[in-house]
């Protein structure tokens, strides 16, 4: 077998080669992370064995809808994970969006027993505790584009309903898929699109709150108005634009009517003084000419 330095091995160059190869793939956006504080673990742990194993073993476990969920392990050394995928994501995609995940968020959190790792388009999570359900995991990150809109009340208002409506279809979504895009008219940006999901292990009343907490984490943090921003969380998001960032068909919302503007009430002139009025009496007007 063709050795280096009478050391090295065939197979271990093989495998620099392919990691290499592998981490150029990688997508550059990969920066949106948070390492948890439920704990770290030790290297060659049981705690890091059963993550492996969950890492390695997760990407069969897909829903048919680009969700992912797997458990290894009891008590203190269990490991939880899910992933997501956009819901429009082409399967291949989706997992190579995963497998990048799965090397990429253990190398930016090396030792937390919790972690929350978003690209563009999926999220992975692990964690010590249950990651089913658990509204109180925390790694939410926010984009933002700086650009104002010329007319904020109405692209605000027509923002608004589009992303009520959205919220509302993708929480009334199944236990496989609760995921809804749309558009509509925005003011002087032409169309607002937008896109709302949540993890489909959420109850129609769980998603609801998610999204409700993004919105206003995105509000408070002063991006009302805004022509595009996104709140990732770790059971969903909430995103929009005035560009169109997902695939497939849309429903189109009307964009709400612009606000009547009632005219003023004009009162009636005084008469004006010393004119006479033609073909009748001559009269005197009493007022201010």
């Amino acid at each position: 077998m063709f050795t280096l330095a009478g050391k090295l091995k065939l197979p271990f160059l093989i495998l620099i080669y392919l990691t290499n190869t592998f981490a150029s793939a990688e997508p550059e956006d990969f920066r949106y992370y948070v390492c948890g504080d439920s704990g770290n673990y030790t290297r060659n742990s049981t705690y890091q064995t059963n993550l492996n194993t969950t890492l390695s073993t997760l990407h069969t476990t897909n829903s048919g809808f680009g969700f992912f969920n797997l458990s290894t392990g009891q008590g203190v050394d269990g490991v939880h994970s899910a992933a997501l995928c956009q819901g429009d994501m082409d399967p291949d995609l989706c997992l190579t969006c995963l497998n990048d995940s799965i090397v990429k968020l253990p190398q930016v959190c090396p030792n937390q027993k919790e972690a929350v790792g978003y690209y563009g388009r999926c999220l992975l999570k692990y964690s010590n505790v249950d990651v089913i359900g658990n509204m109180e995991m925390e790694g939410s990150r926010i984009l933002v584009n700086n650009q104002n809109a010329a007319d904020t009340d109405r692209f605000v208002g027509a923002l608004d309903v589009l992303m009520n409506k959205l919220k509302a279809d993708a929480a009334a979504g199944d236990s496989l898929l609760k995921f809804a895009t749309g558009n509509t008219t925005g003011s002087d940006f032409g169309n607002i699109y937008g896109l709302v999901q949540c993890t489909p292990d959420l109850s129609e009343m769980q998603c609801t709150d998610c999204v409700e907490k993004a919105h206003n984490e995105y509000v408070t943090s002063g991006y009302r108005g805004k022509i595009g921003g996104t709140v990732f969380k770790p059971m969903c998001r909430y995103s929009y634009d005035v560009q169109r960032f997902f695939n497939g068909s849309t429903m189109v919302i009307p964009a709400p009517p612009p606000p009547q503007v009632t005219p003023p009430v004009l009162s009636s002139p005084p008469p004006l003084t010393g004119m006479k009025i033609l073909g009748e009496t001559t009269r005197t007007l009493y007022g201010t000419l």
